[in-house]
């Protein structure tokens, strides 16, 4: 099995809030949008059973109301007179509730007392024992007290039920009953339809993105790989321009050598200066080697230390307490402007930032022979740490300074062009860039920036 490299913590993180962020819009549209139909339909069928209801208590005149809902009589004539109104004022009563049952598509229109019980039914079969959807206590209590209401949605069958409920109100404002209008629709049941359509549609893609979480991870994990070996090949190509370059920088070190020790073979010839001279030679040119093979390890030496979220300024402030000494030797001024919160960190390696500073500090030792001022200042933006080396040089040209991290590029005789090639490296391996521009004093100005790790 291949191994592959880790991903970076908040990389895996951010993807799988992401693909979560993704599972709960996906799921939560799709209730919504189901729920937001369901409760249209549902308010709309209660609107129009309401409005059919105050429509039936409004056919219903004072005196069929009187007919309806009688006192009581005081002889065996005036009770059937009483019965013979009621039978003639709930046949009138109901053909009209007939009518407008027929037009806003009611199943039943009823109307009952104070007591529940069924005073007129627009369907004979009615019993005086009311249905669940009819008889809604809260809404039924509303229609007493004066207001139109409507009751719960309730499924029978392949048809949900509805009933408007809306006050019969006398001449005199008392109100007597309540009318209720029933009715059905079938509305709801292609929406079941759709809501199931729509969860398996939900279901797939949440297993879709699932799949595709999981791919990302696993292809960001190759990508890390490939991009760790291109990263070598890309280290590998430059140390082979680096090798040209250091034997170029060898050989005329070892020519001196070869010409010192010929000479060395002649020491009874030689004289005590000459001897010291020869030796000076040698150990000069012995220590020029040796520093440019160190450039070059440092230069495409792997990284050999996991990076870590330290902070910066003890890094710098140890850094130029170090080189101090070697800058006030040559007569280098330097000063530190920290402008950015004391406990500002990034992430990567201390000792990396570390030959960093030393090696921009010297650069500037090296560009200001007869000594100068250099500035160190350090800046936060949003998200990033601005970084600035300035001294009071010549500067650098603008023709060469897309060339100046270049390895064994230099304008200097002694010098061995692999320092700024290697805090260019160094920039890169912390996510960051550097760049080269004027300084406000007129010489050279390194600006680099790194991102912040908060």
């Amino acid at each position: 099995m291949v191994n592959l490299p880790p991903i970076k913590p908040s990389r895996l993180l951010w993807t799988l809030l992401f693909l979560g962020a993704l599972l709960v819009l996906v799921n939560g549209t799709v209730i919504y949008a189901i729920q937001t139909a369901h409760h249209f339909l549902d308010e709309e069928l209660g609107k129009r059973f309401e409005a059919t209801a105050h429509t039936a208590a409004l056919l219903i005149r004072s005196d069929q109301l009187d007919a309806l809902f009688p006192v009581g009589a005081d002889s065996l004539r005036a009770d059937f007179d009483v019965a013979m109104d009621s039978v003639e004022a709930a046949e009138t009563v109901r053909d009209q509730w007939r009518r407008l049952a027929g037009g806003a598509g009611a199943s039943n229109i009823i109307l009952l007392d104070p007591d529940h019980q069924v005073v007129l039914a627009l369907r004979q079969s009615t019993s005086s024992n009311v249905s669940r959807a009819t008889l809604d206590e809260a809404a039924f209590a509303r229609a007493m007290i004066g207001e139109a209401a409507h009751s719960r949605l309730f499924e029978e069958g392949d048809t949900y039920l509805k009933a408007g409920y809306a006050p019969v109100i006398q001449y005199d404002g008392r109100i007597v009953g309540a009318v209720v209008v029933e009715g059905g629709s079938s509305a709801f049941r292609p929406l079941e339809q759709v809501k199931a359509s729509l969860y398996g549609a939900a279901f797939l893609a949440s297993i879709l993105v699932v799949l595709v979480g999981l791919g990302y991870v696993r292809t960001q994990a190759r990508l890390a790989r490939v991009e760790e070996r291109m990263n070598h090949a890309d280290l590998l190509a430059t140390v082979g321009q680096v090798a040209a370059g250091v034997a170029h920088e060898i050989r005329n070190p070892l020519a001196v050598l070869r010409g010192a020790s010929s000479r060395l073979q002649k020491l009874e010839h030689l004289s005590a200066g000459e001897r010291k001279e020869l030796l000076a030679m040698l150990e000069e040119e012995v220590h020029r080697m040796g520093n440019v093979v160190q450039n070059f390890l440092d230069l495409s030496r792997r990284p050999d230390t996991e990076a870590t979220i330290f902070v910066l300024r003890p890094v710098l402030e140890r850094s130029m307490e170090i080189i101090n000494v070697e800058l006030s030797r040559c007569g280098v001024r330097s000063a530190v402007r920290w402008e950015a919160e004391d406990g500002v960190c990034i992430r990567g390696r201390p000792q990396a930032m570390h030959h960093l500073f030393l090696n921009l500090a010297l650069n500037a030792r090296d560009a200001m022979p007869e000594g100068g001022e250099l500035t160190i200042l350090v800046q936060a933006r949003k998200s990033e740490l601005r970084i600035y080396f300035q001294d009071s040089g010549p500067g650098v040209p603008r023709t060469i300074r897309s060339r100046i991290f270049e390895p064994f590029f230099t304008t200097r005789a002694e010098g061995t062009g692999l320092g700024l090639a290697f805090v260019e490296r160094i920039v890169l391996e912390h996510g960051g860039t550097i760049s080269v521009g004027a300084s406000p004093s007129g010489g050279a100005q390194f600006r680099i920036i790194l991102p912040i790790e908060t």
